[in-house]
C-alpha cells in the first residue's frame, strides 16, 4: 500500500508556518485584534490582550504629564557659546577700581591697549566701566558721582589714542552710558 506523502507534508509545513508567525506576531504585540466570527463553543477573545496605545496618566509622573505639551515646543536657536575665559583676569579685577585707584588704572590702559589681547575682551573690559565698580549700575547711587565723573575724564583721556576702531568704538559707548548715568544723578 502506498501513501501519498505529499498532502501531509504539506499539512505539516502549513502548520508549522501558521505557528511560527503566530509566535513572531505575539512577540511583536501583534496587530490590533480583528474581530473574527466566534465558532460554537469558543470564546471571541484574543489570546493575548493588545498592548494599551498610551499610558494612563495614573501612570505617570505628575511632572511629566504637566511638562508634556500637546504639540512639541518650538525649536531653541543654537546653543549660547559660553564667554571664554579672560586671558587677563588681573585687568577684569582692577576694572572695578578703574577711577578710584591709579594702580588699578595702569593695570586695565596696560590691557586694553595689548594687541595680543582679543577684542572681543578688550571691548568688554572697556564697556563694562559702566557697571563694574558702581553701586547699582541700572540705579547708580550719588555716592557713584565721582567715579563716573573720573571715568569720564579717562576716557576723554583715552579716545583721541585709541589703539584700534574696537577700543575707539568701546570707550564711546561707555562714555555715552556714562554721560546718561552723570545726567540722571545730576537732576
Amino acid at each position: 500500500m502506498k501513501t501519498n506523502v505529499r498532502p501531509s507534508v504539506l499539512a505539516a509545513a502549513s502548520v508549522c508556518i501558521l505557528a511560527a508567525s503566530g509566535i513572531f506576531l505575539w512577540q511583536r504585540g501583534g496587530d490590533e485584534p480583528r474581530a473574527e466570527k466566534p465558532t460554537k463553543g469558543v470564546s471571541a477573545m484574543p489570546l493575548m490582550p493588545s498592548p494599551p496605545q498610551q499610558t494612563p496618566r495614573a501612570l505617570v509622573p505628575p511632572a511629566v504629564v504637566q511638562d508634556h505639551p500637546a504639540s512639541p515646543p518650538p525649536l531653541a536657536g543654537p546653543p549660547k557659546r559660553a564667554k571664554p575665559p579672560a586671558q587677563n583676569p588681573a585687568a577684569r579685577a582692577a576694572l572695578n577700581l578703574v577711577g578710584a585707584d591709579p594702580t588699578a588704572e595702569l593695570v586695565w590702559m596696560e590691557a586694553i591697549n595689548n594687541p595680543a589681547l582679543p577684542k572681543q575682551e578688550r571691548q568688554d573690559l572697556i564697556e563694562d566701566l559702566n557697571e563694574d565698580g558702581l553701586s547699582n549700575p541700572k540705579k547708580p547711587a550719588s555716592s557713584d558721582l565721582p567715579l563716573i565723573k573720573a571715568r569720564l575724564e579717562i576716557i576723554d583721556r583715552l579716545m583721541p589714542e585709541a589703539m584700534d576702531k574696537t577700543n575707539a568704538d568701546a570707550l564711546a559707548e561707555a562714555r555715552k552710558d556714562l554721560v546718561n548715568m552723570q545726567a540722571k544723578l545730576s537732576r
